[in-house]
């Protein structure tokens, strides 16, 4: 079965605009911000109390990339560098190894702002062309 990709008629602009206001919003946090920190981010805010394996996995990224990811994200980076704040890792009570990975305050309110800019109006559907 052959799938045809969408045509330029199918594709609106302004379709973009929520991803664009999104981005503006992260680049504001840091104008820097790696796409994988974001995508981080992302997860983490859909999917509180993941682990970070579950993160790994969820990402398709090594556990160690995922760990360096959250740490960037957190209050703390790495040598004394400070992170982000957005979010927080915890040792699982029933389990030492495993760190449950929670938003902080300040990574909710980021979550609620990007939220709202997603959500935009209905549009009408696309007109094909014929």
């Amino acid at each position: 079965m052959t799938v045809n990709p969408p045509q330029i008629a199918d594709w609106h602009p302004d379709a973009l605009d929520p991803l664009v206001r999104v981005l503006e919003a992260l680049r504001r946090l840091d104008p820097d911000l790696p796409i994988q920190y974001a995508l981080s981010f992302l997860t983490i805010a859909q999917n509180e109390g993941l682990s970070i394996r579950d993160l790994s996995e969820r990402l398709g990224i090594a556990q160690s990339s995922a760990s360096r990811n959250v740490a960037a994200l957190s209050k703390w980076h790495s040598f004394g560098k400070a992170g982000h704040d957005l979010v927080q890792a915890e040792e699982d009570p029933r389990e030492r190894r495993r760190k449950i990975i929670t938003l902080t305050d300040k990574g909710r309110a980021l979550a609620t702002e990007l939220s709202a800019l997603i959500q935009t109006e209905q549009r009408p559907p696309l007109r094909r062309s014929a």
